[in-house]
C-alpha cells in the first residue's frame, strides 16, 4: 500500500504522516516513510531527533559509483525505515526537481518497495508543481490522504491539491478523504464541512488539537511512541485500521477560488457571475492492488558519471545520435528548438563530412527524423503535456515504424511527465512501438551516458525475445555513431564474414531498422566493435537482459588480431577451416606489402603518444618493420582504462601520461617518427610526426596504411627548407 499525505506546509502532515507509520508499524506492517519536503523534518520524531543525510546532500557529497542504498536509509522508531529528499536553501534552487532526483536516486540504486507493507510519502502541497506531484503519477502512490484545518489557506492549499490530484487521475481514483488536523475546539468547522461536502470527500479523521503533541516533540518521539496509551495515540491507532481496511475511493474535484472563498467561508449563496461546476457524484467504490515493484536490477553508468569527470556533452545529445541511427522510427525531442538544433548538426556534420570527403550518402545523418516539440516560456511556466501529445501526434502521422521520446533539460528541470503523454498516444495507437527515454539533458549525464540509456532502454525495447537464434547469423554491437570510418570497417567486417558464410543480423545501434532490432535474438554472438569500457558495458548489458553471447575480441586491426578474431568468430559457429583458409591468404599479402617498405625503415626509432588503450597493431607493424619503439605512453582517457600487449618487456611503456612530459622524453630518446592523436603545435626538435585515429580501419592490413606514410615521411626532410627562409 503506498499512501500520499499532502497538505499546506505547516499544517501538521508531518506529525500526522509520522504518527501513522508508528501506528501502522505497532500493527505488524512493514512500513518505509519518505519525506517530500526540503525541510526534512517528516521523519525526526521517528528518528528520535536525530538528523539524518538527505537523499539530495548524499548525491551532492558521494560519487555515482560508491552510492548505496543504506546511506539514504534509515532505521527508526519500531524498524520503520525513513529517508528524506531534502532540498536546496530557501531562494534558491527547484525543491520540485529535488524530488524527482531522489526518486531516480532511489530506483537507480535498486530500492525493493516490495520488502515493505505500507510505504507513506510526506508531501508539501503549497505548491503542486511537477516535483511535488511524483508521488500523483508513475504508480507512486495508489492512495491520497489531504491533510487541512479550519483556515482559510489551508482549505485553499487542499483544493489546490485536488487539482493536481484530478490531473494524474486515470480510470481508479485513488482520494481516500481529508483529514483535519483540528486547530482547537473553539474553532469553526463549518468552512472545513461545506468545503468536504462541495468537493464530495468524506472527512475520515479529526486528529484533535491536544498538549500532547507538544510534550512528544519535546522528547522527540511521535504521540504513539510517548504516549501509547492516550486518547491522541488510540486516534492514530484507528486512523491505521481504516487506512488499511479501506477500499472506496473518490474522483477528484475542485472548486473554483471565487466559489471556494465566497460559499466555502463568507457562507454566502455565489454570485450569479460565478459559474458553479456541476458537482460529480461519488462513483462505485473501486478496489485497488498496490503495484509490487522490481527489486534491485544492475544498472549502467558512464565513464565520467563513475568517475565524477566534468560530463562530456550531454545525454540527450548522446541518445539522440542513437535513436536516429533507427533509420524507419521518429525521435520527438521534447524540448526548446535550441537543444534539437545543436544536437542536430553533430549529427548533421558527421553525415556531411562522409559526403564531401568520402562521396558516401548516410541519409539518417544527413537528415536525421527528429522532431521537436518547441518548448518555449509559457511551456516552461505551465508545463508542455499538452504541447508534448501534439507533437507526437505530428510525428505518428508521418507512419513511422518506432516513436522515440527524448527529454531536454528543461523538461526534466520542470518535472514534466511525459510518460502521461505517451500513453496517451499508446492507447490511441496500440501497435506502435511509443519508447520514453530517460535523458533530461545532461541531468542524467554526460553523451554516453544517453547513448547506453537511448540503447537499452529505446533500441532493446523493441527486442523480440521469443526469437531464436540462427548458426550463420551475427549482431554488431557498440559501433561508433560518428566515427569518420565506421561504414567502411563494417564493410571490412561484412566481406571478412561472408567468406565464412556468416551474415550480420543487425547492427545495435547503427543504420539499422525496426524489423532487424525485433530480431536481435536471432543472432548467436555479437561482435563488439570496440572493448573499450561503452562496449564492454554493452556486452554486459545483452548478457544480463537476454542472456546474449559476445566475442571477447573486438574488430581487429592489424595482422595478429585478425588472425585472433577469425579463429574465435570460426569456433564458435564450427568453420574452422574455412578461418584458416581466410587466414593464409591475407598472410601472404600482408607480407608481401610489408617487405615493401622494409628496407625504408628498418632500424627507424618510434615513439607513441596515444588515447588508444590498444596500440599493439601499430606495435606489430613497426616490429615487422624492422623498427625500434623507443616508448609507448597511453595518456589518461575517460572511455577506456585497460592498457594490454602482447609484447611485455619489448619497449618501454608509461600508463596515465604526464603530457607535460613529452619534450623531456623526446629531446631523451630522440625518434625519428612521433605518433599521436593529434599533430602538436609545437616541439623542441624537429621531428616527423603522424596522427593515430582514435577509430583506426580495421582488417589485416591496419598497420599497412602506417608504414606506407612513414616510408615516404622518412625520405622526406625532417625541416622543409622554406621554414628555414625567415632565419
Amino acid at each position: 500500500m503506498k499512501i500520499a499525505i499532502y497538505g499546506k506546509g505547516g499544517i501538521g502532515k508531518s506529525t500526522i504522516s509520522a504518527n501513522l507509520a508508528a501506528a501502522l508499524s505497532l500493527s505488524g506492517k512493514r512500513v518505509l516513510q519518505i519525506g517530500c519536503d526540503p525541510k526534512h523534518d517528516s521523519t525526526r520524531l521517528l528518528l528520535g531527533g536525530r538528523k539524518i543525510t538527505t537523499a539530495l546532500d548524499y548525491m551532492k557529497e558521494v560519487p555515482v559509483a560508491r552510492q548505496r542504498l543504506d546511506g539514504v536509509l534509515h532505521q527508526g522508531f519500531n524498524n520503520i525505515v525513513c529517508a528524506e529528499a531534502g532540498g536546496p536553501e530557501p531562494g534558491v534552487g527547484c525543491a520540485g526537481r529535488g524530488i524527482l532526483s531522489t526518486f531516480a536516486l532511489f530506483e537507480r540504486l535498486g530500492l525493493d518497495m516490495e520488502r515493505f507493507d505500507v510505504i507513506i510519502y510526506d508531501v508539501l502541497g503549497d505548491v503542486v508543481c511537477g516535483g511535488f506531484a511524483v508521488p500523483l503519477r508513475k504508480g507512486f502512490a495508489d492512495r491520497v490522504y489531504v491533510v487541512t484545518s479550519e483556515e482559510f489557506m489551508s482549505i485553499y492549499a487542499a483544493n489546490n491539491i485536488l487539482k493536481g490530484v484530478k490531473n494524474y487521475d486515470g480510470e481508479e481514483h485513488r482520494l481516500a478523504g481529508l483529514v483535519l488536523n483540528s486547530r482547537g475546539d473553539s474553532e469553526d468547522r463549518t468552512p472545513v464541512e461545506r468545503f468536504a461536502e462541495k468537493v464530495a470527500l468524506p472527512v475520515v479523521r479529526t486528529v484533535p488539537r491536544s498538549d500532547r503533541f507538544r510534550q512528544a516533540e519535546i522528547m522527540e518521539k511521535t504521540v504513539v511512541e510517548a504516549f501509547p496509551d492516550s486518547p491522541e495515540a488510540r486516534v492514530f491507532h484507528g486512523f491505521a485500521r481504516s487506512v488499511m481496511e479501506n477500499t472506496t475511493f473518490y474522483p477528484a474535484f475542485s472548486l473554483d477560488e471565487d466559489f471556494l472563498e465566497q460559499t466555502i467561508f463568507m457562507g454566502r449563496e455565489p454570485d450569479p457571475a460565478i459559474e458553479i461546476p456541476a458537482r460529480e457524484a461519488p462513483e462505485t467504490p473501486v478496489e485497488t492492488v498496490a503495484d509490487l515493484a522490481t527489486g534491485a536490477t544492475p544498472v549502467f553508468l558512464s565513464k565520467s558519471m563513475m568517475t565524477r569527470e566534468p560530463l562530456h556533452g550531454c545525454a540527450f545529445a548522446g541518445a539522440l545520435a542513437t535513436t536516429t541511427q533507427v533509420v524507419d522510427a521518429i525521435t520527438v525531442a521534447h524540448g526548446p528548438r535550441s537543444c534539437t538544433h545543436i544536437a542536430f548538426q553533430a549529427i548533421f556534420s558527421a553525415g556531411l563530412r562522409l559526403h564531401t570527403q568520402k562521396q558516401m550518402l548516410v541519409p539518417n545523418q544527413l537528415a536525421p527524423a527528429v522532431i521537436s516539440s518547441d518548448m518555449d516560456e509559457n511551456t516552461v511556466i505551465y508545463g508542455g503535456n499538452d504541447t508534448l501529445a501534439r507533437t507526437l501526434e505530428t510525428a505518428v502521422e508521418k507512419k513511422p515504424g518506432a516513436l522515440f521520446l527524448l527529454t531536454t533539460c528543461p523538461a526534466g528541470v520542470i518535472g514534466d511527465d511525459p510518460d502521461a503523454a505517451v500513453r496517451e498516444i499508446r492507447a490511441r495507437y496500440p501497435d506502435l512501438p511509443v519508447i520514453p527515454i530517460t535523458t533530461d539533458g545532461n541531468l542524467r549525464g554526460d553523451y554516453m551516458q544517453g547513448v547506453l540509456n537511448a540503447s537499452m532502454e529505446g533500441a532493446a525495447a523493441l527486442m523480440d525475445p521469443t526469437v531464436q537464434a540462427r548458426p550463420d547469423r551475427v549482431n554488431v554491437i557498440a559501433e561508433k555513431n560518428i566515427a569518420y570510418n565506421a561504414e567502411d570497417n563494417f564493410n571490412t567486417i561484412t566481406d571478412i564474414l561472408g567468406q565464412m558464410d556468416i551474415r550480420i543480423n543487425c547492427r545495435f545501434v547503427r543504420n539499422t531498422r525496426v524489423k532487424d532490432l525485433k530480431a536481435f535474438l536471432r543472432g548467436g554472438l555479437n561482435l563488439p566493435a570496440y572493448t573499450d569500457y561503452f562496449g564492454r558495458i554493452m556486452a554486459d548489458f545483452l548478457k544480463e537482459r537476454f542472456d546474449s553471447p559476445t566475442a571477447s575480441l573486438p574488430f581487429p586491426v592489424g595482422f595478429t588480431e585478425s588472425k585472433l578474431w577469425i579463429r574465435e568468430i570460426a569456433a564458435f559457429f564450427n568453420k574452422e577451416e574455412k578461418g584458416e583458409a581466410i587466414i593464409e591468404i591475407f598472410q601472404a599479402r600482408y607480407e608481401t606489402l610489408i617487405a615493401t617498405h622494409r628496407n625504408a625503415l628498418k632500424d627507424k626509432r618510434l615513439m607513441i603518444i596515444t588515447y588508444v588503450h590498444n596500440v599493439d597493431w601499430i606495435v606489430e607493424a613497426a616490429f615487422d618493420l624492422g623498427m625500434v619503439v623507443s616508448k609507448v605512453c597511453i595518456l589518461n582517457y575517460s572511455q577506456d582504462n585497460r592498457f594490454t600487449t602482447r609484447y611485455p618487456g619489448r619497449f618501454q611503456v608509461e600508463t596515465d601520461y604526464p603530457p607535460h612530459q613529452r619534450d623531456t622524453d623526446l629531446k631523451r630518446l630522440r625518434p625519428d617518427i612521433l605518433v599521436g592523436n593529434y599533430t602538436p603545435k609545437t616541439l623542441p626538435f624537429p621531428v616527423h610526426v603522424d596522427t593515430i585515429p582514435m577509430c583506426p580501419d580495421v582488417g589485416f592490413y591496419g598497420g599497412i596504411a602506417f608504414a606506407r606514410r612513414w616510408a615516404s615521411l622518412v625520405k622526406s626532410p625532417v625541416n622543409e627548407g622554406w621554414k628555414n627562409d625567415g632565419i
